[in-house]
């Protein structure tokens, strides 16, 4: 899957910033981590709020949360009211 064409890298990273908790103290790989969860949570169809809160989740299962939409055909907005 791709990235819809509306989210370029700059508006990515800045989701990562948002995303992030000012509490957070992040190392570089943290924040990769973080960044590819957010990555692959667009490339599923969720959308930017939505994915934030899950990449931000550490406790989601991140395989779980793409397989309910791409697998299991369910929508990302009832996909976020299950996993979180």
């Amino acid at each position: 899957m791709t990235l819809p064409t509306e989210f370029d890298e700059r508006k990515i990273g800045l989701a990562v910033l948002e995303a992030l908790d000012p509490d957070e103290d992040l190392t570089p790989h943290e924040l990769d981590h973080r960044a590819r969860r957010l990555g692959r949570l667009l490339e599923h169809g969720y959308d930017l709020e939505h994915a934030m809160e899950i990449a931000r989740a550490d406790h989601v299962d991140l395989e779980l949360a793409t397989a309910l939409v791409a697998v299991h055909g369910c929508s990302p907005r009832l996909a976020v009211r299950i996993l979180l």
